[in-house]
């Protein structure tokens, strides 16, 4: 008999039984539609992840002073350490050729009040260059001078969250808040940036220059942070071990002493956040593909179910000559056809929902091919591995005995 003929008969034998046939690909329908769209949702947020590391600052490497521990999802920074300061940053941005621009910043969690509001707010210190640096814009108003900072003067950019918490809908610019009793002048309004890797609100702050943060409110020499932007990508991992040695040089530190600063870059960021969005993803796949074997277990028995149901029909083809092979053959197509039946129809269902939910909702899914073609094999896999046994157990059926069964 020919693979025609086998091919023919068990689209036969599956087209009597529709319902069963339905029911029996639904689990390989919903666990190849469930694949795709969990990928596509994984790869989705680790794009998201990658699109705010990018918005925090393009070839970026920040300096932390002490030593960063990464507790509840987050990098936070262990211990009080006082030997980063804004002479390191002029040394960075002086002696390091692979360095465009650098930042010192220091920042403190206190109440600002306007009238009679008052809200808890980020309250910054840096130089002009933090929000080339940093990716932040001006919305409306101006940016404050180089005079502002030689003068320590006491001038603000502020947040589109502090705006909201201090002023509501009333136009800032021009008007003076109280920063721990000291008048600032608001004389820029800040683009939404929206939040960092870390989950924190960008946009609630105040800006002000770093002498006057420095001298007039936390009353400190020392910074937590500069901020460094380098020319090029390329350039990043040279241009870390540079600036380590000189932070090194600098803070006095011998071989034997270990750094009292931690440097993470772009490329630090991208990779951690990389692996934690792939485990993420290998997570939700891994229990979607839970239902793909729920789904081959449904062919077993759908396919078992057939040879008993039929076992006369088996015994009159193999009297009228076919051999154990065809038998085999056909029940493997059977459980194939069962397979790419629900896998076709689950690659079209993942497929839509994947694009509706991109077009019509607030998602960020990105469809991945090779998730496709994986669920293609994956259908003709789980029909080949579900039906060996019953297609063999098929053909092991003596024809004499199959002919008496009633």
């Amino acid at each position: 008999m020919n693979l025609l003929s086998s091919l023919a008969i068990a689209v036969t034998a599956l087209l009597a039984h529709k319902t069963r046939t339905l029911l029996a690909s639904l689990g390989i329908l919903i666990g190849i539609a469930s694949v795709i769209v969990m990928v596509a949702i994984g790869k989705g947020s680790q794009q998201e992840v990658m699109d705010v590391i990018a918005g925090m600052g393009e070839n970026m490497i920040t300096i932390n002073a002490g030593e960063m521990k990464r507790r509840g999802g987050r990098l936070r920074l262990s211990g009080n350490v006082t030997t980063l300061s804004p002479r390191d940053a002029e040394r960075i941005a002086n002696e390091i050729e692979e360095v465009e621009l650098v930042a010192p910043f220091e920042e403190k969690r206190m109440n600002a009040k306007f009238g009679n509001n008052a809200a808890e707010t980020t309250i910054t210190g840096s130089t002009v260059d933090f929000p080339l640096i940093r990716g932040y814009r001006i919305e409306k108003g101006e940016m404050f001078s180089e005079r502002d900072l030689k003068t320590a003067s006491r001038v603000a950019i502020i947040g589109k969250t502090a705006i909201k918490n201090l002023f509501g809908e009333e136009d800032p610019i021009g008007q003076v808040v109280k920063v721990h009793f000291i008048p600032f002048k608001i004389i820029g309004v800040f683009e939404a940036k929206g939040v960092d890797t870390n989950g924190l609100d960008q946009d609630d702050l105040i800006f002000i220059p770093l002498p006057t943060l420095m001298r007039r409110i936390v009353n400190q020499t020392h910074v937590s942070r500069i901020f460094v932007k380098i020319s090029s990508r390329e350039n990043i991992s040279k241009a870390s071990e540079k600036i380590r040695e000189l932070l090194r040089e600098s803070h006095k530190l011998n071989d034997e002493r270990e750094d009292d600063f931690t440097l993470v870059s772009q490329l630090d960021l991208e990779e951690m956040k990389r692996e934690t969005s792939e485990l993420f993803t290998k997570l939700i796949v891994g229990v979607a593909a839970i239902s793909l074997l729920v789904g081959g277990i449904g062919i077993l028995a759908v396919m078992l179910i057939s040879v008993k149901e039929r076992t006369k029909e088996i015994g009159i083809r193999r009297a009228v000559g076919a051999t154990r092979s065809d038998i085999v053959r056909q029940f493997l197509y059977e459980s194939l056809i069962i397979g790419f039946l629900g896998g076709g129809i689950g690659i079209a269902f993942g497929v839509g929902l994947t694009l509706g939910l991109t077009h019509w909702g607030n998602w960020t899914l990105l469809l991945d091919q090779d998730s496709i073609w994986t669920a293609s094999w994956v259908c003709a896999v789980i029909g080949v591995v579900f039906g060996v046994f019953p297609a063999i157990k098929a053909s092991k059926l003596d024809p004499m005995e199959a002919l008496t069964i009633e």
